[in-house]
């Protein structure tokens, strides 16, 4: 068999549907109260790419409203405990870096 150079035939199966060491530090640097617990457990490749927005303000608060909003119509959304950790780390990040509030309230 030779090998592709074509990156599309060197896809992982799911490259990012495993909790990253980085974003199980990133979990535990949170307060408890915001960990992202549930998150991390079910949707964990959605974890790992808050854990590498974190410190972008226009990218994660653009994450976070996309996974927040239903602009295509017909969305499932997330469970409850998914929604309400997805909206406390948002407050909590807004809190905790004040230019990403301003950065934040652009995007919404």
């Amino acid at each position: 068999m030779a090998f592709s150079s074509d990156p599309r035939d060197r896809r992982w199966s799911q490259p990012l549907n495993q909790q990253l060491p980085v974003t199980l530090r990133w979990v535990a640097s949170l307060p408890a109260e915001v960990q992202p617990l549930r998150l991390l457990q079910r949707l964990p490749r959605i974890a790992n790419a808050i854990a590498r927005l974190w410190r972008d303000d226009v990218g994660l608060a653009r994450y976070l409203d996309d996974l927040l909003t239903d602009r295509r119509g017909g969305r499932r959304g997330f469970a409850p405990e998914i929604h309400h950790e997805l909206l406390q780390l948002r407050a909590y990040r807004e809190s905790q870096f004040p230019l990403a509030s301003s950065a934040m309230g652009r995007i919404r």
